[in-house]
């Protein structure tokens, strides 16, 4: 679906993206008040699966460390003279390695199974689509296409937390996912998600964004 939309620009006014979440996640008491707030009719899945905190949003931390651990028994691996799993391991270093370590690498999560488990979790992706939202609240001009690099060239929070094995920002997310959400931080929700719209620049005054 991705390849089917196109990059835009818009002009936001920084100024009010913090209060504007503040007063997004003070209408965040109920489902039917945030509903209402946000003119969802009808209560889309998102929300009605999203609301409620997730129980094993803790799992993220694992899976974060588990990345790293995988990407130092990588490190090592590439340090032997194994490019891949393929060629084949001889002699005693290639044994040892084969059987010591190559299964252990392989069972290891990496960032593609770190974030399809993000995108099967219901409250992050309705964090994802309130960090959306904002830029309703915010645009104050008209859209403008880009071309795709200006988009792809735009920092994505998430992905960085998964690259840099960061696990204070994971921490960060994992609170976002359990706290009730009206006690998610409104910076949070600006700054620390990426969806659709896929950067609030604040010192630019602009917003990157699919659609």
């Amino acid at each position: 679906m991705l390849l089917s939309l196109n990059p835009y620009r818009a002009s936001i006014n920084p100024s009010i993206l913090v209060s504007s979440a503040e007063e997004l996640l003070a209408h965040a008491g109920s489902v039917e008040s945030l509903k209402d707030y946000l003119r969802w009719e009808p209560v889309p899945e998102v929300l009605q699966q999203g609301f409620a905190g997730q129980k094993d949003a803790v799992k993220l931390l694992n899976l974060i460390k588990g990345n790293r651990k995988r990407r130092q028994l990588k490190e090592r691996r590439l340090a032997r003279g194994y490019a891949n799993f393929i060629e084949p391991r001889k002699g005693i270093k290639g044994w040892w390695q084969k059987k010591f370590y190559d299964g252990k690498e392989l069972t290891l999560p990496n960032g593609f199974d770190i974030m399809d488990w993000l995108h099967r979790s219901p409250r992050y992706l309705l964090l994802s689509s309130l960090h959306d939202v904002l830029i309703s609240f915010v645009s104050s001009a008209e859209p403008r296409r880009v071309e795709l690099e200006d988009i792809c060239n735009c920092s994505n929070p998430v992905v960085n937390m998964i690259e840099q094995n960061d696990l204070a920002s994971a921490e960060r997310l994992v609170k976002a996912m359990t706290v009730p959400l009206a006690k998610v931080p409104p910076d949070f929700l600006v700054e620390c998600l990426s969806g659709y719209v896929v950067n609030y620049d604040r010192k630019k005054t602009l917003a990157y964004y699919l659609g």
